[in-house]
């Protein structure tokens, strides 16, 4: 529970992004004292560089401020919205200067922080049960933020078979969380 100034307590933190969506300022400022800490942690954690953490978090809430409407409660918590913003500020970041190395890193290190404990721990565990090869691909397209194109080039594989690992690894996780 947030408390706005000078208003009543706000029921969670959907609720002020919602606000936040309206143009509500004293929300954004709410929101952005509950979560820049936060954000500036993993933020170093991912990049190891104090200068570019700042930039990011910065990044991050003109993001949080312009597109506050597109989160939605139904597909994750504030939280996990705000580390995806992150870690796509990061990537978009090392593309541009083409720091290849960071972009490796990120995949293991992005599963390590930001997330909610047991569901980074159910998905540490299920995806130990995939083949390495299905394992590799995942990380790379969906934690490392990576286009398919980009993880099949990486891996050196066609696009189409890239696209079939995948999907196997992906129903494997899902008979793999669905036993849990």
């Amino acid at each position: 529970m947030h408390l706005l100034p000078g208003a009543e307590a706000v029921p969670n933190d959907a609720v002020l992004l919602g606000r936040v969506a309206q143009g509500d300022l004293e929300a954004f400022q709410v929101f952005y004292g509950c979560y820049a800490g936060r954000v500036l942690t993993y933020a170093r954690q991912l990049s190891r560089g104090r200068d570019l953490a700042e930039d990011v978090v910065q990044e991050v809430f003109v993001t949080v401020w312009r597109r506050a409407a597109s989160f939605r409660p139904d597909r994750g918590d504030p939280a996990g919205w705000l580390y995806t913003i992150t870690r796509n500020k990061l990537v978009d970041h090392w593309r541009k200067l083409g720091d290849v190395e960071e972009m490796d890193e990120l995949d293991e290190r992005s599963l390590a922080e930001g997330g909610a404990g047991d569901l980074r721990l159910a998905m540490r565990q299920a995806l130990s049960r995939v083949s390495p090869e299905q394992r590799r691909a995942i990380e790379m397209a969906y934690f490392g933020g990576l286009t398919y194109e980009e993880t099949a080039k990486r891996l050196q594989l066609p696009v189409g078979t890239l696209k079939s690992r995948i999907r196997s690894g992906l129903k494997s996780l899902r008979t793999v969380l669905e036993s849990r």
